[in-house]
């Protein structure tokens, strides 16, 4: 009885018209909603790794002093790095040395701030922002995670503002009790394009930093640990507390005081702008559902006065009220499934078609990124869908209502 609502016959092509209309409002609503969702995601994920590869997802450094504090030594054994390397979850530990400086290049002058690195530093991210044309094998051993003492990896807004290509030979000047200059061959350079973070930077080895700081080999500037891939807010905290009882129970005489730092301590500007998207888009879910919801009830109206003399029919013949309007809300679901199942369809096509293809580009100065960041969870997608369901189906129980109201007699005698 409920498909006989959506017959083909000339009578009912008003009410087939408006549930293309309803299942076309449901699919575009579903898609708008999907295409948020996913590219919010892609964002989140996309800047969550870049400020993860430059900081590590949970940072070991000195209270009270920057990341790249340079005067203040934090002191940590390899026996302590090595525990917490066991922990369930890390990845990587990676001692790092900050040192601020000046570089010099053809009569130009930019402050730059460089990043010793040894062999524990795992070049995974770095690496995946390679300009693959600039690059000098020989000075960069990739399968050793070592970068050789003597040459440096430098960003590309760097390299561009002062014509420095691969193979160049800049110097640097670095300004303390006395002006000390050091000359670093350029092996490769990097595009990772992350807003001021990368902009001075210069990473080298960690030999060369120490040796102008004149620290020893268990002096850091801050160490490094890098999570599972994924790992979120709440994730972090719990490793953090893990880490934290193996540093306490590491301490010695050198390493007294210690803090805990995150990406999103560190660069909260950067999370409260994601934060604000996400707010955003779940202002477009709200209006998308308000939406399909709207179109559901005109078009369901339209069904119901349409196939009002079969209503009254029904009544007559003793069906209840309750079961006419199981009818009308079966065939109101199915309009709603198939709006959804669409709208499923034409969403995902085009976010691997993004993912694939990049053909929506970004200015990277203003979001961080050179293309519209796509992250498709479908587990996300079910869960949508599920509530625009439940959503609509409940909006549609108003109309539905109108039920009640008709009089058999008089519904009847309309033609």
């Amino acid at each position: 009885m409920a498909k006989s609502l959506g017959s083909g016959e000339k009578k009912s092509l008003p009410g087939r018209r408006n549930s293309y209309i309803a299942t076309i409002s449901i699919a575009v609503s579903v898609v708008v909603m999907i295409v948020a969702v996913s590219v919010s995601d892609g964002f989140s994920k996309e800047i969550g790794e870049k400020v993860s590869g430059f900081t590590g997802d949970i940072s070991i450094k000195v209270p009270g002093e920057e990341l790249t504090n340079s005067t203040y030594p934090l002191h940590i054994n390899d026996t302590v790095l090595t525990e917490i390397e066991k922990i369930k979850g890390v990845n990587a530990v990676q001692g790092v040395v900050w040192i601020t400086g000046v570089i010099k290049f053809n009569d130009q002058i930019e402050g730059v701030m460089l990043k010793g690195v040894d062999s524990s530093y795992d070049w995974s991210f770095v690496q995946r922002h390679f300009v693959k044309e600039n690059m000098v094998d020989s000075l960069f051993v990739p399968d050793l995670n070592l970068l050789l003492p003597g040459s440096a990896v430098i960003s590309k807004r760097l390299a561009s503002q002062l014509g420095i290509n691969v193979g160049d030979r800049p110097f640097f000047h670095f300004i303390g009790e006395s002006v000390k200059t050091r000359r670093f061959t350029v092996s490769a350079i990097f595009d990772a394009r992350l807003e001021n973070l990368d902009k001075g930077l210069v990473i080298c080895n960690i030999g060369n930093v120490r040796d102008l700081l004149g620290w020893d080999e268990e002096s850091y500037s801050s160490v490094e640990v890098l999570l599972d891939r994924g790992a979120g807010k709440r994730v972090r905290e719990k490793k953090g507390e893990e880490i934290e009882s193996v540093l306490e129970r590491g301490r010695d005489s050198d390493f007294r005081d210690f803090e805990l730092v995150t990406p999103n301590e560190l660069f909260p500007h950067l999370f409260d702008w994601l934060g604000l998207l996400d707010f955003n888009v779940f202002i477009v879910l709200a209006l998308m559902m308000a939406v399909a919801g709207f179109n559901m009830v005109s078009g369901l109206l339209i069904i119901l006065f349409e196939k009002i003399s079969m209503i009254g029919l029904l009544k007559s013949l003793g069906m209840r009220d309750s079961s006419i309007h199981r009818i009308f809300l079966y065939r109101a679901l199915t309009i709603v499934i198939r709006g959804i199942a669409a709208g499923n369809i034409i969403a995902i096509s085009i976010l691997i078609i993004q993912e694939r293809y990049g053909l929506i580009s970004l200015n990277p100065e203003n979001y961080f990124v050179t293309q519209v960041p796509v992250h498709l969870n479908f587990v996300k997608i079910l869960i949508l869908d599920f509530v625009a369901i439940v959503t609509i189906a409940a909006i549609l129980y108003i109309p539905a209502r109108f039920i009640s109201k008709i009089e058999p007699d008089k519904s009847l005698r309309q033609k």
